[in-house]
């Protein structure tokens, strides 16, 4: 008897195959930039950072992806980041339009966001983008922050609005809102203070124009005869010599960089985000050469010209170091607090000897000696900056004449010492020197 056998399975179509005979149609911009921007909008709901791939996207779809998930206020549990694969090597490169980055950047300042090199995952950052060229992976990426507003029941008033409806007053005794309800004389002061390296005035500097952003928007609602809430009328009258303080900021940080005054992490920072400038720039001379637009070509290449020289002229300074007065007796209880708690462990719940017992019960008091010592003069931003202001690894104590130098690691003395680096190891005159009297005064020493 014959028997009924079922159709072979039709063969798997691989990846970029055409359909033969009844071919499906190919997905529509709409459907392509739907799906991912249903998969985004979902990671944020959950407060997910990740990472998306934009192989074979077509600006019309990065239109899309733009105007109807970017560019908009996600509802998010917290800040995230959206990493977004543009481009790549030669082994990679021809799954992407060589133009992606160009059609993705002008798509997101068309719809209001704004680069931003520095950005992260936060309040201050949300509507900006960044660029990134991993060397290492051989990818280019896009890291764009959207406007969200946070999904907490009831919460502090941190939930962002990117509609610009409302505007958020934020902390009275935080950092940024001293330095912009303050006088300018005052906040020369705070900034002299409070923000003595590069990298704690930038981040003071991007928080205050976080809050002028939303001057500007309470100054729109006035115009256009809106009521201000109690709150927002107490932040805008609070405002003080605002662009005045912004120009000292960026006027600073200009002097920084032509002195010379970065750490070898802040140095490697402003070198890479110089490369990351230009590999842009050589995009846009790139689209100029083909549109036949000589002239902006030559403005380019001179822009060109002067990142290449700023970046060699930062590469050519030595290094500064910051470390802390109190240094070595931190390091010193670090060292203790580690050896007892290797001797707690150890001891595995059993009985200890009486002077193994002694030294345990200084376990509390070396840990809030630490803390006290960590918190002493700390400026601002300080643990946000800490991976660019300090070396990973504390210098070991001083084993030659240690005892026989004055200025060793006491405690009576507090705040942060900065020196050029130098090749070689540190001399016997520079170990007698005494501590300035203002912690802060060996900062501008040689400006």
């Amino acid at each position: 008897l014959a028997r009924d056998i079922p159709p072979p399975p039709p063969a798997r179509r691989r990846r970029g195959q055409a359909d033969v005979g009844g071919a499906r149609p190919r997905p529509t911009s709409s459907v392509m930039a739907s799906a991912l921007i249903d998969e985004i909008k979902l990671n944020a709901s959950n407060g997910d950072s990740e990472q998306y791939d934009l192989a074979g996207f077509t600006p019309g779809w990065l239109q899309d992806l733009v105007g109807s998930c970017l560019g908009t206020t996600l509802p998010a549990k917290s800040y995230v980041a959206c990493k977004f694969v543009i481009g790549g090597g030669k082994k990679t490169r021809a799954k992407y339009d060589p133009d992606m980055l160009k059609h993705f950047t002008e798509a997101l300042r068309a719809a209001g966001l704004e680069e931003d090199r520095g950005a992260s995952a936060c309040a201050e950052c949300a509507g900006t983008y960044k660029y990134q060229h991993d060397t290492d992976k051989d990818l280019k990426y896009l890291h764009v922050f959207p406007k969200v507003e946070i999904l907490s029941a009831g919460g502090d008033g941190d939930g962002v609005n990117g509609g610009g409806d409302r505007t958020d007053g934020g902390n009275a005794r935080s950092p940024e809102y001293q330095c912009c309800s303050c006088t300018f004389e005052e906040f020369i002061d705070l900034v002299t203070m409070n923000v003595p390296s590069f990298s704690q005035k930038r981040a003071l500097l991007k928080r205050m124009r976080v809050l002028q952003s939303a001057l500007e928007q309470l100054e729109k609602m006035l115009v256009e005869q809106q009521r201000l809430t109690e709150q927002e009328q107490e932040m805008y009258d609070s405002m003080v010599d605002f662009s005045s303080k912004v120009d000292h900021l960026n006027a600073e940080l200009e002097k920084m960089v032509s002195r010379g005054r970065l750490t070898k992490g802040e140095q490697k920072a402003m070198i890479d985000d110089l490369a990351s400038k230009l590999e842009e720039l050589d995009v846009m001379i790139a689209t100029a050469d083909a549109e036949g637009k000589q002239k902006k070509r030559e403005t380019l290449e001179g822009k060109r010209v002067q990142l290449i020289e700023k970046s060699d002229a930062i590469a050519s300074f030595k290094p500064i170091v910051y470390a802390m007065a109190n240094e070595r007796e931190l390091n010193d209880l670090r060292a203790e607090l580690k050896a007892l708690e290797a001797l707690e462990k150890a001891s595995g719940g059993k009985l200890l000897k009486g002077a193994d017992v002694a030294k345990l019960a200084k376990k509390p008091q070396i840990g809030e000696r630490i803390a006290a010592l960590e918190g002493e003069d700390k400026g601002w931003f300080e643990d946000e900056c800490r991976a660019v202001l300090f070396t990973q690894k504390a210098p070991p104590p001083a084993k030659k004449k240690a005892a026989s130098g004055g200025g060793g690691g006491g405690g009576n003395s507090s705040g942060w010492l900065t020196q050029a680096a130098k090749g070689g190891g540190r001399s016997a005159p520079a170990a007698k020197k005494t501590a300035p009297s203002n912690p802060f005064a060996a900062l501008g020493g040689d400006e």
